[in-house]
């Protein structure tokens, strides 16, 4: 697996701290990719597996597979704890009713996800 270098993990970092107190307001559905909209207009367009805790139970998912996007919906509207990266690149949302979401990179060499926020884009893969 491959690793974010310092720079990049501190960037990202911060990028996610500053999605803290948001909510997550919609989820967008299309071919080969979901996309997780904020309600302070950052956005992450997921292209890779991820997991949703909530509720005691585990479900997982794929960004590439519209029909798991079902997964997420129990975590609309809920308000954004707070989110952590690892140096791999998982990042690891975490919401104040309890739900978790988990981001995890392939290592396909492309894109697994794309923070968007006021900072800028920042991809990862």
């Amino acid at each position: 697996m491959s690793s974010l270098s310092s720079a990049d993990h501190a960037n990202l970092q911060a990028d996610l701290t500053g999605l803290k107190d948001s909510h997550l307001v919609g989820v967008l559905v299309g071919a080969g990719s979901i996309v997780l909209k904020f309600s302070d207009g950052a956005s992450v367009l997921v292209q890779c597996p991820y997991e949703v805790a909530e509720g005691g139970k585990s479900q997982n998912g794929h960004g590439e597979q519209p029909a798991s996007s079902a997964t997420l919906f129990g975590l609309l509207n809920h308000r954004l704890s707070g989110a952590k990266v690892d140096k791999h690149g998982r990042t690891t949302f975490q919401f104040e009713a309890g739900g978790r979401l988990r981001l995890i990179p392939d290592d396909s060499g492309f894109e697994a996800y794309v923070v968007n926020t006021a900072n800028g884009v920042f991809p990862v893969h």
